[in-house]
């Protein structure tokens, strides 16, 4: 039986004892121990996966990239779909070792577009139905639909309405380029929304219907859409989470979106917070990850600011998989 005896950092503070790995517990002990540093593994709140094939991607604005009719778009459907698949596999393979464990895939494409990411360990997938009677189909998590200008509001109401009946989770993105398309994303009262850092000045009504919120920081940049204004309301939030949207642009690695979120926003424990808790939000179990302390964690007297800034897999000594 493996145990690892150390510091247990989590968003609601930090505990000494023992991580039964083989049991995927951890027993607190009143003896302060401290051979290994102690993390719950990183919930990834955004990607889109199935785009990880995309190797070579050209510099264009948003929607010339990832718009309905983009680049992203016409390479996907030239792409075989077991090209897809096998990219989208090692890219969750290489973010697991790293301790990202779960991850919440927007799957484009419809009920053909499932088999991308279909069966891989910790994929929680939220299909992209093209109409009601195909998302009466489908075996999936949830559902999710980019800018509701990008689609019939009347398919994306009916579809919303679905999910709740069949307590099934709703996601949609809002806010990316402007608050064109944010009253409508919140009136379906989504249980969470993607982006909202170009509007800031409605981030507030999201906070007080208590709908998370997911920034995806570094996909921002990449667009030329970051906003520290956004980030910082944001920060202060409890049901801020974390993703790292595109695979063709950014890796799916939490610990790569922590490292990058802590140049811009000045608060290393809402970005760890940002990146464990969908866990406890999304009802799921997460696993652990065993730092050693021959590298960064080294005389460190501040793990959880070790980990977001400067953690890397050399310091990793086991990820266990819940």
């Amino acid at each position: 039986m493996d145990i690892y005896s150390g510091i247990l950092v989590t968003h609601e503070g930090i505990f000494y004892g023992d991580l039964i790995a083989d049991e995927l517990t951890f027993e607190e002990s009143r003896i302060e121990k401290d051979d290994f540093i102690i993390s719950p593994t990183f919930f990834n709140a955004h990607t889109h996966l199935g785009d990880a094939a995309l190797r070579e991607v050209p510099r264009k604005d948003l929607e010339l990239l990832v718009g309905p009719e983009g680049y992203k778009h016409r390479m996907l459907t030239r792409t075989n779909i077991s090209v897809l698949r096998e990219y989208a596999a090692l890219e969750v393979k290489e973010s697991q070792k790293c301790g990202t464990s779960h991850f919440l895939d927007f799957r484009e494409g419809g009920k053909a577009g499932l088999a991308v990411t279909r069966g891989l360990d910790g994929v929680l997938t939220l299909a992209r139905p093209s109409s009601v009677d195909e998302a009466e189909e489908l075996d999936v998590f949830g559902f999710a639909y980019s800018s509701t200008r990008d689609h019939e509001m009347e398919l994306i109401e009916e579809v919303r309405r679905l999910a709740k009946r069949k307590k099934k989770v709703f996601g949609i993105h809002a806010g990316e380029r402007d608050c064109e398309d944010v009253e409508s994303a919140l009136s379906l009262h989504p249980d969470f929304v993607v982006h909202m850092n170009m509007c800031p000045e409605r981030i507030k009504a999201f906070i007080d219907s208590e709908i998370p919120v997911v920034s995806c920081i570094r996909s921002n940049a990449f667009f030329n859409l970051l906003n520290l204004k956004s980030y910082g309301i944001l920060s202060e939030y409890d049901l801020w989470l974390l993703g790292t949207d595109n695979a063709m642009i950014s890796t799916a690695s939490m610990l790569d979106e922590m490292h990058f979120a802590a140049y811009l926003v000045g608060n290393e424990e809402a970005i760890f917070r940002a990146a464990t808790s969908g866990y406890e939000i999304f009802g799921l179990r997460h696993g652990y990850i065993v730092f050693n302390k021959e590298y960064s964690f080294k005389r460190t007297s501040n793990p959880i600011l070790t980990l977001v800034r400067k953690a890397g897999i050399r310091d990793i000594e086991r990820v266990v998989l819940p």
